[in-house]
């Protein structure tokens, strides 16, 4: 079919963005209202990053411009108020022994960094809440002690998404377990849809593929047969060996020997994992990611300590991936905001923390003991005096209005991305510069899309589309979690939201080994290149090419579209081969993190781990460094 050509519609239902006054470039502010409930483009948007960029590229503007104080001297400063900042506030409130006064700034324009929350309304005006980014709790089995003391604190109780929240049998109830292959015609020459029966032949549904009979022979081998396909390393240790020193692409090809359509099958696989194609994945993290393959190499029990963080917990971790928010993390990010600021989260209890409107009027109230100032970007950091014996710290931020303003503090907790702080200060040694700058965080995208119904997805029996190979990485029907009023719905005639996800990495079709880190940089600049209309289109497109058959018309059935970019996104994982240091160190993340005078440092960055409670860890070790200086 023809496509139409697509223009970006206006799916605001409540608040916009508005021009804020004041002479420094790009500062917008959020009109009163529901901010979760504006749709459009949402995260790191042009808006947000125009003031960091600027400061970036003429950061002599801001160096000696004169900036209003603000009158109150702060306990402590939190810089960021994603998971760590919000988690680091809470641990030193808990902590100090004393009251203290507490202010966070944070760039964004709603709180939680990664863990954003998106918010509908459906024409049959039924409200519905999915996460834009950081998305569930994963394997508490493996959380830290103060990973559960935090979360037990400020009031979630894991076990209750096992029995009450998490409705496990939805899928099959409603006959839409499992994903289905998508195959466009832009990069396969056809569409085919492909859903693979439950006992049915790797080949038979192979054959179904627009894939090339070698490509197809090849994949079936792979998925069905037990070969010991490295003969030359006769020890499972030896095998271990051979497959760390090489690629996931790499064992397809060569151990395997399949067509590099075979391994296109599965470019996208290890991407949700480790940030990074298969061109950049030891074939060992790719094993412990439950990649296919490795079904006769008799590799043994245990973990390997070559293995990347994210793979040693899918090894190690038993429990169900059902911690979940209606809004994803986004629900800690409200438990922490509550037990900080009351009056900002109305209400008590577990339940409430998904449904109850957020008042982000009450957020930074002048006699409250803490106050969160979102849009507000820090600048500059220096003590006021020498870092060893100074007793306050002076930060420089640009309010949301632009104004440039200064705040004392007598601790000051850096939750804010590690590449960001050497721009802050000139105190820290070139060492530790060097260390900061190592962490590239992963670019990705998280979309939401409102749907008035899914009966075309009951049709299909399948929950989820997966493009092979395409633009976007999955497409798949929200988690069905009940939640005080936020509801899953109970039939396909009902409206649903439908979430996509996408890590931004450089197409390169000769499978070069790009480091991840350059991969990372180069999809960053394409990510930012792309305007709101690329997504919609990509979004309408996957849409009617899978599911026309089955009586989905994108026209009339997508109701609105949320997109959250994340440029500068997850933190980068150490890993093998592009780590020589990895695991035995010494590890940049703990030489960027070293605290100096008043100063810590937390965040995702800080552990290298871009998981919530890794975060949450991070804010728990710096909070102990600062404390022998809090009372």
């Amino acid at each position: 079919m023809a496509w139409p050509e697509i223009t970006r519609r206006d799916f605001l239902q409540g608040a916009t963005l508005a021009a804020a006054a004041g002479s420094w470039p790009g500062v917008a502010s959020a009109a009163p209202g529901d901010l979760a409930l504006r749709q459009g483009l949402q995260g790191q948007t042009d808006a947000v990053q125009a003031v960091a960029h600027a400061w970036r590229d003429r950061p002599e503007a801001l160096r000696d411009a004169p900036a209003r104080p603000d009158p109150e001297v702060e306990d402590l400063v939190v810089v960021g108020a994603g998971l760590s900042g919000l988690s680091g506030a809470w641990w030193f409130q808990q902590q100090a022994g004393r009251p203290v006064r507490m202010l966070l700034l944070d760039a964004l324009d709603d709180l939680g960094g990664h863990a954003r929350r998106n918010e509908f309304v459906s024409r049959s005006g039924r409200r519905l809440v999915g996460y834009g980014g950081s998305q569930s709790l994963d394997t508490p089995g493996l959380f830290s002690p103060a990973t559960h003391a935090l979360l037990q604190g400020v009031g979630i109780e894991l076990q209750r998404f096992e029995t009450e929240f998490f409705d496990r049998g939805w899928a099959r109830r409603h006959g839409v377990a499992g994903s289905a292959l998508f195959f466009d015609r832009r990069e396969w020459g056809r569409d085919a849809l492909v859903r693979p029966g439950r006992r049915e032949p790797a080949a038979r549904w192979l054959a179904r593929t627009p894939l090339n009979r070698r490509a197809q022979a090849g994949l079936a081998r792979l998925l069905t047969e037990r070969r010991n396909v490295l003969p030359l390393a006769t020890t499972p240790q030896a095998r271990r060996d051979a497959l760390a020193a090489m690629s996931y692409r790499d064992f397809l090809l060569q151990a395997w020997g399949l067509a590099p359509d075979a391994a296109r099958f599965h470019q996208h696989d290890t991407e949700g994992y480790f940030g990074v194609g298969i061109e950049a994945v030891t074939a060992l993290d790719a094993w412990a990611a439950g990649q296919p393959g490795f079904q006769g190499l008799a590799l043994g029990e245990g973990a390997d300590p070559r293995l990347s963080p994210s793979a040693r917990q899918l090894l190690a971790g038993e429990d169900a991936y059902l911690y979940h928010f209606p809004d994803g993390n986004h629900g800690v990010a409200r438990a922490l905001l509550r037990a900080l600021i009351p009056a900002a989260l109305p209400g008590q209890g577990m339940v409430r923390l998904a449904d109850v409107r957020l008042e982000h009027e009450r957020l930074d109230e002048a006699d409250a003991p803490v106050r969160l100032r979102l849009q507000s970007t820090v600048v500059g950091l220096r003590h006021l005096g020498p870092p060893g014996t100074a007793d306050r710290v002076e930060l420089r931020y640009l309010d949301a209005s632009g104004q440039l303003r200064s705040v004392q503090a007598r601790q000051v907790l850096l939750a804010c991305w590690h590449r960001v702080i050497p721009r802050l200060t000139d105190e820290l040694p070139a060492a530790q510069v060097a260390a900061l700058n190592d962490q590239v965080k992963v670019p990705l995208v998280y979309a939401n899309v409102l749907l008035s119904n899914w009966r075309a997805f009951q049709r299909l029996g399948a929950g989820g589309v997966q493009p092979v190979d395409g633009f976007w990485g999955q497409a798949e029907l929200d988690f069905p979690v009940n939640m005080g009023e936020i509801r899953c719905p109970a039939g396909p005639q009902e409206p649903v939201l439908l979430h996509l996800g996408k890590v931004v990495l450089p197409t390169d079709a000769a499978g070069r080994r790009r480091p991840p880190r350059e991969q990372a940089a180069l999809g960053r600049q394409q990510l930012q290149g792309w305007a709101f209309e690329t997504f919609e289109h990509e979004i309408r497109r996957l849409l009617q090419g899978a599911l026309a058959r089955h009586g989905f018309d994108h026209r009339r059935d997508i109701e609105a579209i949320t997109v959250n970019r994340w440029a500068h996104g997850y933190a980068y994982e150490y890993m093998r081969p592009w780590d020589g240091y990895w695991p035995q160190g010494p590890l940049p993340c703990e030489a960027a993190r070293r605290p100096w005078g008043r100063v810590a440092i937390a965040n995702s960055d800080a552990g290298a781990y871009a998981y919530a409670h890794g975060a949450i860890d991070q804010a728990a070790r710096a909070v102990q460094e600062l404390l022998p200086d809090a009372r």
